[in-house]
């Protein structure tokens, strides 16, 4: 029995959803792969967020770059917030002076960084 042109292109458009699916399952895990690279980042600069460390280590500085570098999209900028507020609700105290100043003290651009327990990442605005 030979194929007809129907199943030949339903098998093409499975084929296709297929590819589709495992990309964005990919794109998923980088995701979550991204958020936990972005937390642990910040865990460089949680003692000084919280008040217990008095000076801004270099180490900081670096990892608030690497977060920077890691979301050059707003949606990725909004998700990586997402994280990293929840790492610094989980740690407790922020001292919000100290959040806020962090990208100028560190001479690090980064827009999309929470600086209170009840910043709001979904606020943060399209840059394109």
């Amino acid at each position: 029995m030979t194929p007809t042109p129907h199943l030949a292109a339903l098998a093409a458009a499975a084929a296709l959803l297929f590819m589709l699916g495992g990309l964005l399952v990919a794109e998923a895990g980088a995701a979550d792969n991204d958020c936990a690279v972005a937390q642990t980042a910040f865990g460089d600069c949680a003692g000084y967020v919280a008040g217990v460390e008095n000076k801004l280590s270099p180490r900081c500085c670096r990892a608030l770059a690497d977060i920077r570098d890691m979301a050059p999209t707003f949606v990725r900028q909004r998700a990586l917030c997402a994280c990293i507020h929840k790492e610094m609700v989980a740690a407790g105290k922020v001292v919000t002076r100290r959040a806020a100043a962090l990208p100028g003290r560190c001479g690090v651009r980064i827009s999309f960084l929470p600086t209170t327990h009840n910043f709001d990442c979904s606020r943060i605005p399209r840059a394109d």
